[in-house]
C-alpha cells in the first residue's frame, strides 16, 4: 500500500446539508496483495460505523473491481486511488486509475455453461458487483477510469 489518511476522522453526525463526509483516501499499488491490505483497512476504521453487511459489500466488490484493474486493465500506469466517504444513510466508494477506458458498467458476461465440469472460471466478478451495490458508476476523463459505487446502510 503507498499510502492512507484518514481525511474525515471517522462518522460524524453533521448536518443534513452536508451530503458527504471524506472518510479514507487511499493509495494502492497495481499488486494482489494491495487489494487484501485495503480490505484490512477498511475494516479497522469502518467496522464500528458501518453495519457488517454493507462493509462486506463494499469490500467483496473492491476486491472484484480492483482485482480486474490489477490483473487486466490495458496501458495502466501508476497507483489506485481508491476513496470511501460516508454518506448519510450510504456508503460512497470511487476508484480512479489511469488506463485505457474501460466501462465495468457496459460489460455483460457471456452466456452461461450449462455444464459446470466444462464452464470456465471467472467472468462473473462484475455481475456480482451489479448485485451487490445499490449504485454502480462509471466515468472517463483525461486518461483516467472512475468507478463509483453505492451501497445504502
Amino acid at each position: 500500500m503507498v499510502g492512507n489518511g484518514d481525511r474525515g476522522g471517522g462518522w460524524r453526525s453533521e448536518p443534513e446539508s452536508i451530503t458527504s463526509i471524506p472518510v479514507l483516501h487511499v493509495r494502492i499499488a497495481r499488486e494482489r496483495a494491495a487489494v487484501g491490505e485495503l480490505n484490512a483497512t477498511l475494516e479497522q476504521n469502518l467496522h464500528a460505523q458501518v453495519p457488517a453487511a454493507a462493509l462486506r459489500a463494499v469490500q467483496v466488490a473492491l476486491d472484484e473491481l480492483l482485482t480486474n484493474v490489477i490483473m487486466h486493465a490495458q496501458q495502466a500506469a501508476g497507483p489506485i486511488e481508491v476513496e470511501v466517504a460516508r454518506e448519510q444513510h450510504a456508503l460512497a466508494t470511487t476508484i480512479i486509475y489511469v488506463a485505457a477506458e474501460f466501462d465495468p458498467t457496459a460489460w455483460r458476461p457471456a452466456l452461461a455453461d450449462p455444464s459446470i465440469a466444462t464452464a470456465r472460471i471467472g467472468g462473473l466478478g462484475i455481475q456480482l458487483v451489479r448485485s451487490l451495490m445499490d449504485e454502480f458508476g462509471y466515468a472517463y476523463d483525461d486518461g483516467r477510469n472512475i468507478v463509483s459505487l453505492r451501497k445504502r446502510c
